[in-house]
C-alpha cells in the first residue's frame, strides 16, 4: 500500500494498516508534522460540534483514550496528554440561550458531564477570568495532546510495524493500468503498489490532474499565538466568542498558553505571519482572561487547514477508479479526528468495507466532472 501524505491522517491510516500485517509505504514531499498536523492546538474535543460530523468526533475520542498509551508506548514519544475541564462562556447576555441549548445536548452524552455556572461560580474556578462574563457552560473532560509529539508519535509507531517513510520527495503523477491505481510516480522513478490512498491534506486538489476528478478541498489559514508560561498553572480550556471570532486559551503540558485561532480562506498556501492576526488573538484572549495582557508572545505560527464546500471530510474511494482512495478534508479537526479516520479507512482499503460509517464522507456527495 502507498499513502501519499505523512500527516496525521495519512500516519494513522499507515499505522492501522501496518497494524493488520499489512505492507505500507508513505511518501511526504515535507518532514513529519511540519504543517498544520504539528501546529494545530491539539485539543480533543468531541462536544463542540454538531451535524453529520458530531458521531465521528466522539467515536475517535474514544479511540484516542485507548490508543493514547499504546501509541507513547510504541513510539517513545511523549504525546503530553493532559486532561482538563473545558470552559464555554458567555460574553454577551445574548449568548445565554445558545449555551443553555448547548447544555442539554451536552450532558446527553454519558461520557461528559456538562453544569452551566454563574459568575460567581466561574470566578471561584479562577479569578483570572473576566469578571465581564453572564456565566458559562463547564463540561468534564477534555483532552489536550501536543500535536506534533501526536504526529510523530503516530509516524514512530507505523515505522515500529514496518511502515517505510519517504520523505522529502512528491508524488507527481498516479500510475494506472486502466482505472485501476497501481502506484505512483516519484521523481523518475515508478513505484507499484495494490492500492494507493491520497491523505495530501491543503494540497489534495493537485491530486484533481491525477484522477481527472475535481478534488474540492482547498486551503484554510490559520494562526495561532503561544505565551510565554503562566503561573500558578491554568487548570481549564477557556473558549468564547468575541470581537466577532472564536477564542481558545489552553495552557500546554510545556507551560505556555495557547491563543488559537485565526480562520483565513481564499489566501491560497500562504503561511506569512500577519500582525493583524496576532492583534486579534491578543484582543480576544485579554477579553476573556485580562491579566494575559502582561505576558509576552513567545511564538506566533501559521499552517493551512484541508477544508471543504461543506465542512465535512472527504472519506472513502475515489469514484470511477479501483484501488484509489481519499483522506482529507478533516479542517480544524485532523489530530480529534485521526484515530477513526485511519480505523474506518484501513479498513476499507483492506476488507472493502468498515464497521464505522462513513458513507456520507464520499466525494459522491459533490458533483463529479
Amino acid at each position: 500500500m502507498i499513502i501519499v501524505g505523512g500527516g496525521v491522517i495519512g500516519s494513522s491510516i499507515a499505522y492501522r494498516l501496518a497494524s493488520g500485517g499489512l505492507s505500507v509505504g508513505v511518501i511526504a514531499r515535507d518532514s513529519v508534522g511540519s504543517n498544520a498536523s504539528g501546529y494545530a492546538l491539539g485539543l480533543l474535543n468531541p462536544t463542540s460540534e454538531t451535524g453529520n460530523i458530531e458521531s465521528l468526533n466522539h467515536q475517535s475520542f474514544t479511540m484516542h483514550q485507548e490508543i493514547l498509551g499504546l501509541v507513547q508506548e510504541e513510539s517513545g514519544v511523549d504525546v503530553q496528554a493532559r486532561a482538563m475541564p473545558h470552559i464555554e462562556l458567555a460574553l454577551e447576555q445574548s449568548e445565554i440561550a445558545a449555551l443553555m441549548k448547548e447544555h442539554d445536548r451536552i450532558a446527553a452524552f454519558s461520557n461528559f458531564t456538562c453544569e452551566w455556572i454563574r459568575p460567581d461560580e466561574i470566578k471561584r474556578l479562577d479569578s483570572r477570568i473576566t469578571q465581564e462574563v453572564y456565566g458559562g457552560l463547564l463540561v468534564d473532560k477534555v483532552i489536550a495532546i501536543d500535536s506534533y509529539s501526536f504526529t510523530l508519535a503516530t509516524a514512530k509507531a507505523a515505522e515500529s510495524k514496518g511502515v517505510e517513510y519517504l520523505l522529502g520527495e512528491a508524488a507527481t503523477e498516479i500510475l494506472y493500468d486502466h482505472d485501476r491505481a497501481i502506484g505512483v510516480v516519484v521523481g523518475v522513478d515508478r513505484i507499484h503498489s495494490d492500492a494507493v490512498v491520497l491523505a495530501m491534506g491543503p494540497w489534495s486538489g493537485v491530486a484533481s490532474l491525477w484522477v481527472d476528478i475535481d478534488i474540492p478541498v482547498a486551503p484554510q489559514k490559520g494562526e495561532i499565538l503561544r505565551l510565554e508560561k503562566v503561573d500558578p498553572r491554568l487548570e481549564f480550556h477557556v473558549h468564547g466568542f468575541t470581537l466577532g471570532s472564536s477564542c481558545s486559551i489552553l495552557q500546554k503540558a510545556d507551560g505556555t498558553v495557547w491563543l488559537a485561532a485565526t480562520v483565513e480562506d481564499d489566501t491560497g498556501f500562504d503561511v506569512a505571519l500577519s500582525e493583524e492576526a496576532r492583534k486579534s488573538l491578543s484582543l480576544r484572549g485579554t477579553r476573556m482572561m485580562p491579566f494575559l495582557q502582561s505576558h509576552r508572545v513567545s511564538l506566533q505560527t501559521a499552517c493551512m487547514r484541508p477544508v471543504t464546500p461543506d465542512g465535512d471530510p472527504i472519506l472513502g474511494k475515489v469514484p470511477g477508479k479501483e484501488g484509489l482512495f481519499i483522506a482529507s478534508g478533516t479542517g480544524g479537526q485532523g489530530i480529534l479526528l485521526a484515530p477513526v479516520v485511519g480505523s474506518s479507512m484501513a479498513d476499507l482499503i483492506s476488507t472493502g468495507k468498515s464497521d464505522i460509517d462513513i458513507m456520507q464522507f464520499g466525494m459522491e456527495r459533490f458533483s463529479v466532472t
